[in-house]
């Protein structure tokens, strides 16, 4: 005879279940909890629909709801961990149709993707709707889903040029990151309504910018980039500049007293970000002209200028696809607008006079077509030198031949031959201060003609590119 009895377990209403597994849970006793769970185990699998069912009488505050969560996912993690009954925690992880969690997540995933595809209206219309569903739910959880729709809401908005549209948005995720301690919403929502301010010109920049700036410098974060913004928005940021970019990160031309960085980069930074279906759209339009379909290109230039106004590179790249059609006086507008939009953006200077020359009959067809197929990259540094050597033979006084024979010289001596050659007849400001920055560069020690050099690049209304690599130049040669 065993000299005990085993122990029955009392067989419990569902109510009395929960009860009981959630006081353990409460409890914040581990050896409490697992006590229950064994002992309870086998009651607890056969109700679990019911366990998994938030009580009537259960109070909807976001606290009560958060805390019962937590205890709800700490018996299921018990169950499965300790006592080999996974199926309350299947069942709350279990992917279904039904479960609004689950396609909320779903739908946020899938934006990325579908932005790609340029679905603007019906995300947005599906936005609104998993907002509205959204809030009908209680607690912390849902407000951070709401957060999250109504922040991607105002991204949708903003990007598909509907910005100032898009600005109460950006404020209800902001106050909605606010309600619920999200710091990192606070932010990104802060930067959003800024660039907004920007975008519209509205006269409220500098005070966007000092409520981000106030943000950050009261969480301890670091503040020293919108602090630059701040002081460029309050003497007029400029529609165009160029940065340097190196392993120290990003400097600005006139904070650039050294260059001892090994490498450095040269982007454009315009006074408003791009809005994302335009950009899109361009990139669209590239890939039809890439593979000839100008007039389809032209098409998407078009409808990107209609999302994003103020965005340069649609504009420049319909330049350059009327240029491969022949319509050179449309090409020459367009580069007239690119330069009103965003001043030096990329070449549209030199490419301003390269349209105005082939429609005025100073730049013949065939120097165009010559300096196309050197600029397109693909050819190999023996056929491109060899290529432009003869047309620099048959078209001595076309200027940019000049700019590739010396990028492609094998010495110093002749890049720099090259170079000089070019200056004797480029009329042109931009590929002048091309030519002078390769000058500049191809010079080995400092000197009273470097110094000349790179002031007159300074002084050139020219490629913004070349003055940043003069300003490198210099400070390396003072160096």
């Amino acid at each position: 005879m065993w000299p005990f009895r085993k122990r029955s377990v009392p067989q419990l209403d569902p109510t009395q279940l929960r009860t009981l597994l959630f006081d353990a849970a409460a409890s914040g006793t581990k050896h409490k909890l697992l006590q229950a769970c064994r002992t309870y185990k086998d009651q607890a699998v056969r109700h679990v629909d019911f366990l998994t069912r938030l009580p009537d009488e259960f109070p909807r505050d976001d606290a009560s709801i958060d805390r019962h969560i937590e205890q709800l996912f700490a018996i299921a993690r018990c169950l499965a961990n300790e006592c080999g009954a996974p199926e309350l925690l299947n069942k709350l992880s279990t992917v279904k149709e039904d479960n609004p969690f689950t396609r909320w997540d779903g739908w946020l995933e899938q934006v990325a993707a579908r932005i790609q595809r340029l679905e603007y209206e019906s995300l947005i219309n599906e936005a609104e709707d998993g907002i509205a569903e959204i809030r009908q739910f209680a607690g912390a959880t849902a407000r951070q889903y709401e957060a999250m729709f109504v922040g991607r809401m105002g991204e949708l908005v903003f990007h598909s040029g509907r910005v100032a549209e898009s600005m109460s948005r950006f404020r209800s995720a902001y106050e909605l990151c606010t309600g619920i301690g999200d710091i990192e919403g606070q932010d990104v929502y802060l930067t959003y309504l800024l660039e907004c301010h920007c975008y519209l010109a509205d006269g409220s920049e500098v005070a966007a910018a000092t409520e981000l700036r106030d943000f950050k410098e009261k969480l301890g974060h670091p503040t020293k980039e919108i602090e630059r913004r701040l002081q460029r928005l309050r003497v007029g940021e400029p529609l165009n500049r160029v940065v340097c970019v190196s392993t120290r990160g990003e400097e600005e031309l006139d904070e650039l007293v050294d260059a001892t960085a090994d490498r450095y980069q040269f982007q454009f930074r315009r006074n408003r970000i791009s809005l994302q279906k335009a950009t899109t759209l361009t990139r669209l339009g590239n890939q039809l002209a890439t593979e000839g379909n100008l007039a389809d290109a032209l098409e998407r230039y078009d409808q990107a200028s209609e999302v994003d106004p103020f965005d340069p590179d649609p504009v420049y790249q319909r330049g350059m696809c009327l240029l491969e059609m022949g319509l050179y006086a449309q090409a020459r507008d367009a580069y007239a607008e690119v330069e009103q939009l965003a001043p030096g953006w990329f070449r549209c200077r030199s490419d301003h006079w390269l349209a105005d020359g082939l429609d005025r009959g100073t730049i013949s067809v065939e120097e165009f077509q010559l300096l196309r197929a050197l600029d397109d990259g693909r050819l190999p540094r023996a056929q491109a030198e060899k290529l432009a050597r003869e047309g620099q033979a048959r078209f001595p006084e076309f200027a940019p031949l000049y700019l590739f024979l010396g990028d492609l010289g094998a010495s110093q001596e002749e890049a720099q031959a090259a170079y000089r050659k070019g200056l004797e007849c480029v009329r042109e400001p931009d590929l002048e201060s091309r030519l002078l920055c390769g000058l500049a560069a191809s010079s080995t020690e400092r000197s009273v003609e470097l110094e000349s050099w790179l002031d007159r690049i300074d002084s050139l209304p020219g490629s913004l590119v070349a003055k940043a690599t003069a300003r490198v130049i210099r400070a390396r040669a003072m160096g």
